[in-house]
């Protein structure tokens, strides 16, 4: 099994959005027109009747700040696992 960190689901989940975001609001606006041809929309816009498709993904995600500290360990243990693995570094 593969064992998946956070900051790799969180890029797969950001990437299926992203994927097909125009088709759906493609989608959106077939609907609305659909809508505003058979019955009156009463004022509504697509965006007020599909929200989810017009959010900005990028506006909710607070990326975590490294520290220097968290640099150092993460050095020290990448020149260990490299150590053990032979592999040269500089």
């Amino acid at each position: 099994m593969y064992d998946l960190r956070f900051w790799e689901v969180r890029r797969i989940v950001r990437g299926y959005r992203r994927r097909d975001r125009l088709k759906h609001q493609l989608l959106a606006e077939c609907v609305y027109a659909d809508i505003h041809v058979m019955r009156d929309p009463k004022g509504k816009t697509v965006a007020d009747m599909f929200p989810m498709l017009f959010d900005d993904d990028e506006e909710y995600i607070e990326e975590p700040q490294i520290t220097e500290d968290d640099v150092a360990m993460l050095q020290a243990e990448m020149a260990e696992m490299n150590r053990q693995n032979n592999v040269k570094t500089e």
